[in-house]
């Protein structure tokens, strides 16, 4: 019977895995990904009410923490309730509710992968989880090469990250992989953790080197800056780290990085740049052309890859922290807007984001007061913000202490599967330290990994 658990669990998580990478689609106006949690949430709890029991003491500092952040965030609702900005799709009940659910859900993949290690060995899940990404990657280069050679997209039916619907097909911009997701970065940071482990595979069987050049083009004809400095940074760290720890230099890795910026450099040939629009042609000549906003809006659409990727991240570092937009902005708001001991609760803290970020990206246009994103839920784009501000100070410092100790377990631990969890754990801390903010699917993943890492040695 408990076996039978084990195959249920790692079934409904590859399930999900895809269901998470359809970001862009919904069903009557449910997106599929909320369709995905619900069902793994639905699986793990009629199995646990049959009998499924998991016990490790390693996971009860996570589980702690994980109903410290719930308690707060029902306190908070409890006794305030913030108005939702007017085109919030959710009413506030809602809203918060999937707050809560996307916690639990940390906690069920958590649990779910730590049950199913003790059942199966690490190879198998793996193959598992990298088909769903193997799915994901080519249903996205399917969707790119429909723009090139003109059959139709897929029929994206969730609305963007903005609120409205993603603009892929926009006048003088270069093509950006989108795939089944609202953004590029999305796919990116979705795919990217990934790739390592094909590369672990890879040297029991060749065959995952070449499955693993389908997330790879994937992620770099995304051009996504965040996805693809992550990756190679995580490289960089990890080689350099192991080397100097244990003397241990893995010849693999340096061929995945290898045939990453291969990739990236002879991948400019599928570039691909929309014509420009009635808007951008002279009256008298007729002559349309694209002209760059500045030389980051050239960079950004510019015909070569490598340009567009490690060219945009030159301009945008060499002009310091406020060219990360995003960033300086939330670095103000924490500073003006002050943190608690305790923290305002997950939702709850979006929602007073949003109304400051409103005010802070109002322009005026013509003695017209334009919004950036009015009347929206505003992200933080940061993980470790959001947890600041929800769980407050004490719930910040109980998180990094969690993932220190994870990572100093598997530092210390050598073993074949080392250094390819430690790129994509690394990789997967990077992109949420900008792009997104909630506890994703992938830092559960090597939690899990990390914490059974003993179970591996051979």
């Amino acid at each position: 019977m408990n076996l039978k658990y084990s195959n249920i669990l790692l079934y409904s998580l590859s399930a999900f895995l895809v269901f998470e990478g359809l970001d862009a689609f919904s069903i009557q106006n449910i997106p599929i990904y909320w369709i995905g949690v619900s069902f793994l949430s639905v699986v793990y709890l009629i199995c646990y009410f049959l009998g499924l029991r998991t016990f490790n003491l390693n996971l009860f500092s996570i589980r702690n923490w994980i109903i410290y952040g719930i308690f707060i965030t029902l306190i908070q609702s409890f006794f305030n309730d913030l108005i939702l900005p007017k085109y919030a799709s959710t009413s506030y009940f809602q809203y918060i509710s999937l707050r809560l659910l996307r916690l639990l859900l940390f906690l069920i993949v958590i649990y779910s992968i730590n049950y199913i290690l003790q059942k199966h060995d690490f190879e198998k899940i793996l193959k598992f989880f990298l088909i769903s990404s193997i799915v994901i990657s080519t249903l996205s280069i399917v969707s790119y090469f429909s723009y090139i050679y003109g059959y139709s997209d897929f029929p994206r039916t969730r609305p963007g990250s903005g609120g409205w619907t993603q603009p892929i097909q926009r006048a003088c911009n270069i093509l950006r992989n989108y795939g089944t997701f609202r953004e590029p970065s999305f796919l990116a940071i979705w795919t990217v953790p990934f790739i390592p482990y094909f590369f672990y595979l890879g040297k029991k069987n060749k065959v995952w080197y070449a499955l693993s050049l389908i997330p790879i083009f994937s992620v770099v004809l995304s051009r996504s800056l965040t996805g693809i400095i992550a990756f190679v940074a995580a490289i960089i760290i990890v080689t350099v780290l192991l080397y100097l720890l244990h003397k241990k230099f893995e010849l693999n890795i340096i061929s995945m990085l290898s045939i990453f910026l291969l990739v990236i450099f002879t991948s400019g040939i599928f570039s691909y740049q929309f014509p420009p629009d009635e808007n951008t042609c002279n009256a008298n000549s007729l002559e349309c052309v694209c002209t760059p906003e500045d030389r980051l809006d050239e960079l950004k659409n510019s015909s070569s890859f490598s340009e567009g990727t490690f060219g945009r991240f030159r301009e945008i570092s060499s002009q310091g922290l406020d060219a990360f937009g995003n960033t300086a902005f939330l670095l103000e708001y924490i500073q003006n807007a002050g943190f608690s001991l305790f923290g305002e609760g997950y939702g709850y803290s979006n929602i007073a984001f949003s109304y400051a970020a409103d005010e802070a990206g109002k322009q005026l246009v013509e003695n017209q007061i334009i919004y950036r994103n009015p009347g929206q839920v505003v992200s933080f784009n940061n993980l470790y913000a959001n947890i600041l501000m929800s769980t407050g100070l004490v719930g910040l410092l109980w998180f990094l202490y969690i993932l220190i100790e994870i990572l100093r377990k598997i530092v210390f631990k050598p073993t074949p599967l080392q250094p390819y969890l430690l790129i994509s754990f690394i990789t997967t801390l990077f992109v949420y330290s900008y792009q997104a903010e909630e506890l994703a699917t992938h830092l559960a993943i090597a939690i899990s990994f990390g914490l059974n890492l003993k179970n591996y040695e051979k």
